[in-house]
């Protein structure tokens, strides 16, 4: 993903997804169209500081929603919660459930941690992808610890749309 966040657009659905969690933008400061009191003031400070606990739940939501992370959908809700784009970029790409880059609506998630691996996750993932092919829809992704180590090997598979579906 480029770094320089000013050159992607949000589509419509990535903005219903921020839209959801923080509400519609009040100022063309967090991405609405431009009003007279926008030319006179803008909002900051400790106020914007106290939304960016907002930055993990919005990225869920754009991921959840849409699948993957868009750099347009960063950047809004970047402009949305005043966070830096890097900051934000970091966050997205340290969890292994979120994705910047355009991958299926359907994606399998097989931990391949300890436990699992060695309840036959190796197997699993072959099985999965030697079924579940490049004409499927459905991405087949290795992931670490989904908390279900009781049950190895574990899986989770997510359909991102309104509502998400998981299984």
């Amino acid at each position: 993903m480029d770094l320089h966040f000013g050159d992607g657009k949000p589509t419509d659905e990535e903005r219903a997804a921020v839209d959801a969690l923080l509400g519609p933008p009040e100022s063309s400061w967090e991405g609405a169209d431009r009003s007279d009191a926008d030319l006179r003031w803008a909002r900051g400070g400790r106020e914007a500081r106290e939304r960016r606990d907002l930055l993990l739940p919005g990225l869920h939501a754009l991921n959840d929603r849409v699948g993957w992370i868009s750099e347009g959908a960063l950047g809004y809700l970047c402009r949305r919660l005043t966070v830096p784009p890097a900051q934000a970029y970091g966050v997205a790409t340290f969890y292994a459930m979120f994705s910047v880059k355009p991958r299926p609506a359907t994606v399998l998630h097989v931990c391949t941690d300890l436990a699992c691996a060695a309840a036959g996750a190796p197997e699993l993932c072959a099985g999965a992808e030697a079924r579940l092919g490049p004409g499927s829809g459905v991405g087949v992704r290795r992931s670490p610890c989904l908390g279900l180590c009781e049950r190895a090997p574990a899986a989770l598979a997510v359909r991102a749309g309104d509502p998400v579906r998981t299984a």
